[in-house]
């Protein structure tokens, strides 16, 4: 987790620091704000909800003047929340160094409180038998998305990219793969993720339900007039509430699969096929291709298409969008056995981090275990990179500058068989300034590079490494670019200004729904 504000566990190893410290609980103050605004506070760990009087402007939602608390809204707590996750797994993400990264922070977080509606079985049941399954109409899943937006109170981006109220029924919108492009603020933006999520799990749920509707209606497809059998209505219930379970568990499971920094949404579809293909190779109902196809409608492609490399696909398929393990073409062939091994030895010494970790008391041993592995594992690095410089270039980091052991976490997933796979997270990160630049109105900005490694303990090999190279030319014009066209942008400039140790609060109280 971050480090708040007051005396906090740090330490300095080369020329990184480190910002983490064991934090033992989530502070929430349920009546912190008097304005329409809430917000996770990193400087102070916590979450911050506001109140304020309903406004006449929306009939029949609140009553006017009526005074109205974000903490009682089931979206707005779970929206908060996983920024907090979040922030504590990923640090560097409130850093917008791409339009991507704030965006996805806001996403996901929507991701996660929009997906939780459709695991209350209650609540299926009531839509299912209300709308009599109709999946294009003011289906479940229209219904429920719309009372997202309408109780969180300023969501309409999120309403907006998934659909709309039209003569009384809600229509969704036909994916448009231009739309993207259009939005630039990161609530705007991050509704473009939540939509291509959306759009994957009905695809999931129209599969997982075909044979259901095949049987109920003799083969037509076309259900008979008047009230649906409560048996279908109870089986339809089950198969969306599993489908939504299937598809947060993918969203949130993708978040170990991420580069440590600068992350962007076609990075996010990345993590989510190779995720899910490691715990279930056979997709029975086709989940990874919905994923792929509804990100692709929806014009999400990887930022970094001037490069060249193994680590960027040329085809939009499940096949070529898993992240790779070693590159051997990255290393001298003379050294590629001096490389593996020294791959080996470093598993190694994690795996028996992870077994240390399975004994702990609590959560602040293991912090403090964690702490040691992650300097124990820096010096080991270190001496690595001074022996095998290629060692260092396949991790995408610079040997002669500084690094960090930026995060170091081990996992053990359960397969839908039973399979356990065990496995251990490494996260790399390397920095350096960028000077400002007046003659092309570059604006000073910091510039992160670093991996994220993948460990398989079963086997003992290397996975993944997931690479945002610092020594990459291209990456580093694009960050300059974007901080050039956000800087000349007053209300944008916001969310990039440097030492801004409240994000969310800027970016939750400046949110624009038409951009």
């Amino acid at each position: 987790m971050r480090c708040p504000a007051g005396p906090c566990v740090k330490y300095t190893l080369a020329n990184a620091f480190d910002d983490s410290g064991f934090i033992r609980q989530l502070v929430v103050r349920p009546h912190a704000l008097h304005q329409a605004n809430a917000y996770y506070s990193p400087q102070e760990v916590a979450l911050l909800f506001g109140y304020y009087e309903a406004g006449a402007d929306i009939p029949g939602e609140q009553m006017p003047g009526s005074q109205v608390y974000t903490c009682l809204s089931h979206d707005i707590i779970a929206h908060e929340t996983t920024h907090a996750i979040l922030d504590g797994m990923h640090r560097r993400y409130n850093e917008a160094t791409n339009p991507d990264v704030l965006a996805f922070h806001e996403g996901f977080a929507d991701i996660v409180a929009l997906m939780q509606h459709f695991t209350i079985r209650e609540v299926l049941e009531r839509e299912i038998s209300r709308t009599r399954g109709d999946l294009e109409a003011e289906s479940m899943l229209g219904s429920l998305a719309v009372q997202f937006g309408q109780t969180s109170g300023r969501r309409g981006a999120l309403r907006n990219a998934i659909g709309r109220m039209e003569n009384g029924r809600w229509t969704r919108f036909v994916p448009d793969p231009a739309d993207l492009q259009k939005r630039v603020t990161p609530h705007a933006r991050g509704a473009v993720l939540v939509a291509a999520v959306f759009d994957a799990f009905l695809a999931i749920y129209r599969a997982r339900t075909a044979d259901l509707l095949r049987i109920s209606t003799g083969g037509t497809g076309v259900l008979p007039g008047g009230a649906l059998h409560p048996d279908l209505v109870h089986r339809l219930a089950d198969e969306a509430a599993k489908s939504a379970g299937h598809v947060l568990n993918m969203c949130i499971r993708a978040l170990d699969y991420l580069p440590p920094v600068d992350v962007t949404f076609f990075e996010y579809l990345r993590a989510l096929v190779t995720a899910d293909f490691d715990l279930v190779a056979n997709d029975r109902y086709g989940y990874r291709v919905a994923f792929v196809e509804a990100f692709r409608r929806r014009g999400i492609y990887p930022l970094n298409l001037g490069e060249s490399g193994p680590d960027i696909p040329r085809t939009l398929s499940v096949d070529t969008l898993r992240w790779q393990g070693l590159a051997r073409s990255l290393v001298p062939a003379r050294q590629w056995a001096a490389v593996q091994k020294e791959y080996a030895a470093v598993i190694q010494q994690l795996k028996q981090y992870a077994g240390a970790c399975l004994y702990q008391s609590g959560r602040e041993s293991l912090f403090t275990d964690t702490y040691r592995e992650r300097i124990a594992l820096h010096k080991r690095l270190e001496g690595v990179f001074k022996k095998l410089p290629a060692f260092a270039a396949e991790l995408g980091l610079d040997r002669n500058q500084g690094f960090e052991v930026h995060a170091l976490r081990s996992a053990i997933r359960t397969a839908p068989d039973g399979r356990s796979a065990p496995e251990v997270i490494v996260s790399l990160t390397q920095t350096r300034t960028v000077a400002a630049d007046r003659s092309t109105g570059t604006p000073k900005h910091t510039f992160r590079g670093g991996s994220t490694l993948v460990a398989d303990l079963t086997t003992g090999r290397l996975k993944y490494r997931i690479i945002k190279n610092i020594k990459s030319e291209h990456r580093a014009e694009r960050t300059a670019a974007y901080m050039r066209e956000t800087a000349a942008d007053p209300l944008r400039a916001l969310f990039v200004a440097p030492g801004d140790a409240e994000p969310f609060a800027a970016l939750h109280a400046l949110h624009d729904e038409s951009l």
